[in-house]
């Protein structure tokens, strides 16, 4: 499964908000877990912008504290891809919002569903959803 931008924060700041069977799914070790780089892309940007606070030491070292999150929780974090880009232009999907656009396309492209808090990506042709 991939995780969406909005999973990953919550994991870190209000694991509580997460519901208890994708945890369960989440704690299960045959269950593979991913991210997409354009998750931490996301993040970075809405904090420099000061819409999204996040803890220390993130402001001070952002590429190290977003892989030792993914580390401890065993979540990889996927590249970006050429193909995703592209898919993510021809995605049918009524969101412009281009990381949405992406992490779609990635999940996609990867045969993963995407775990997210955002019902909107139900309207995406081709996306397996699991809400939290």
């Amino acid at each position: 499964m991939l995780l969406d931008t909005n999973v990953i924060i919550n994991l870190v700041r209000q694991p509580e908000t997460v519901k208890p069977i994708i945890l369960a799914r989440l704690s299960d070790p045959k269950e593979y877990r991913s991210t997409s780089l354009i998750s931490f892309w996301e993040i970075t940007i809405k904090h420099r912008k000061g819409k999204l606070p996040m803890p220390e030491p993130f402001a001070s070292a952002p590429s190290e504290t977003f892989a030792s999150w993914c580390f401890r929780a065993v979540i990889d974090i996927l590249p970006i891809e050429q193909a995703q880009i592209a898919l993510a232009m021809r995605l049918e999907f009524p969101n412009d919002d281009p990381f949405d656009r992406l992490i779609a396309a990635a999940a996609i492209s990867k045969g993963q569903p995407l775990v997210t808090s955002d019902a909107q990506f139900k309207r995406c042709a081709g996306l397996e959803v699991l809400l939290v």
